[in-house]
């Protein structure tokens, strides 16, 4: 299995953001998961059998003020995702994409933001749950997509 989990963010408007900036993250978020899923593909090709799971945001999904960088860049890997599940199935590999919420990591304090309602809001224990609810389904089937939400997180 080979799960993709790499992410950087910056926050910043269309006019403001350095293109530098945004070619990181790119670099980091995008260009990365592409090269480990070649790697992977190869292998699980050559033993018909392996899960790829990328994954994204709801930002992909939906967007928000300030994040074109971070957002292009993980919208691009939901474009990676539909062409290595079209391309990897009939090798019997299983590629998912999860996209969370926000999640409390020292990603967003990284990059200077200060969250509210801590308690309510997701954590790495729920997106490994989520994770392990796509792998124990028996590989006769699959759940391309999954999006994970705090319940109540304001």
């Amino acid at each position: 299995m080979l799960i993709n989990n790499a992410g950087l963010g910056y926050m910043g408007s269309l006019v403001d953001t350095p293109v530098e900036e945004f070619t990181k993250i790119w670099e980091t978020n995008t260009r990365s998961t592409f090269i480990l899923g070649q790697l992977a593909a190869k292998y699980f090709i050559a033993q018909d059998t392996g899960n790829i799971i990328n994954i994204s945001s709801m930002g992909a999904v939906r967007g928000f003020a300030n994040g074109s960088a971070y957002v292009a860049s993980k919208a691009a890997m939901t474009g990676l995702t539909l062409c290595w599940q079209a391309e990897l199935r009939k090798h019997n590999i299983r590629v998912m994409q999860v996209n969370p919420s926000e999640v409390i990591t020292e990603f967003g304090s990284k990059i200077g933001y200060v969250p509210t309602g801590v308690e309510k809001k997701l954590k790495g224990t729920e997106i490994a749950q989520a994770i392990f609810s796509l792998l124990i389904m028996n590989d006769i089937g699959f759940i391309p997509e999954i999006n994970v939400w705090a319940t109540n997180p304001f």
